[in-house]
């Protein structure tokens, strides 16, 4: 697993480890000494539909977040306005986002956790009522024949080793599906891997085993199911930004209030 590592505080700093599995996977890791980690958000799911949580666009908004934000704390915090567009622009993942006053994500999430949450519910309700997303959490089954999983499994691994942090919806037993953003992976003596993965109902990346002969996996907090990689559009499209942000050597306009980020869910 990587040795943990700050997020960038610079543009010169962004520039040279944007969109690297390496960085990415450092900003994920847990930190030297234990705790929460400062690069990810300070609180964990909640809210949402029958305040059964956010998990699906908690897990997106932080993979945006390792991906696409960079920090100059030595400029003056937005104001209301402009921290409500921050949110809107990391939540759509269309643009490298600099967040001025701050050093860390948990720090910003912390001032404005209301903003976040209420960003990460007016898109589970776009998501769900537009988009029909609940029949995505419908699809998949539970359990699957060791056979299938272990061969779901080998594509994962062979997907981990050219994806930085790859986004899966944990169908676990019932109606209710979880997301997860796995981290990496490694293979076992014996056989099978150790995948790391943040789950938005924790503090930090935790690692879960698949042996051969398994027919669905356990997380650390004890749920259990299989997960099947989705949104690797999304993933593509985040290094197309990022790509384009580095070509064109120079920061993106800032963001304001009254921009385009600032409308629409």
């Amino acid at each position: 697993m990587p040795l943990w590592r700050p997020a960038a505080v610079s543009l010169h700093d962004y520039i040279a480890s944007a969109g690297k599995t390496e960085y990415v996977r450092a900003l994920a890791a847990n930190p030297p000494g234990g705790g929460p980690n400062p690069n990810l958000l300070s609180f964990r799911n909640s809210g949402g539909l029958l305040r059964k949580g956010v998990c699906w666009w908690h897990s997106r908004f932080t993979r945006n977040a390792l991906y696409l934000v960079y920090f100059e704390p030595e400029k003056p915090p937005p104001g209301p306005g402009e921290a409500k567009a921050v949110v809107r622009s990391v939540m759509k993942g269309s643009r490298v986002v600099m967040i001025p006053g701050y050093r860390c994500l948990a720090d910003y999430s912390r001032d404005h956790r209301k903003v976040i949450q209420r960003m990460l519910e007016r898109r589970q309700l776009h998501d769900g009522i537009v988009r029909f997303a609940w029949v995505n959490g419908l699809a998949g089954a539970s359990s699957l024949p060791p056979a299938s999983l272990a061969k779901l499994m080998a594509g994962i691994h062979r997907g981990l080793a050219f994806q930085g942090i790859m986004y899966v919806k944990f169908q676990t037993p019932g109606l209710d599906a979880h997301a997860l953003l796995l981290t990496g992976a490694r293979e076992l003596p014996g056989g099978g891997l150790a995948v790391s993965y943040l789950d938005s109902n924790g503090i930090g990346e935790e690692v879960l085993e698949y042996r051969p002969g398994m027919d669905r996996l356990t997380l650390a907090a004890g749920s259990t199911g299989v997960p099947y990689p989705q949104r690797a559009g999304e993933l593509a499209r985040i290094h197309g930004v990022i790509r384009r942000f580095i070509r064109e050597g120079r920061p993106e306009p800032p963001v304001h209030a009254g921009a385009d980020d600032a409308s629409g869910p």
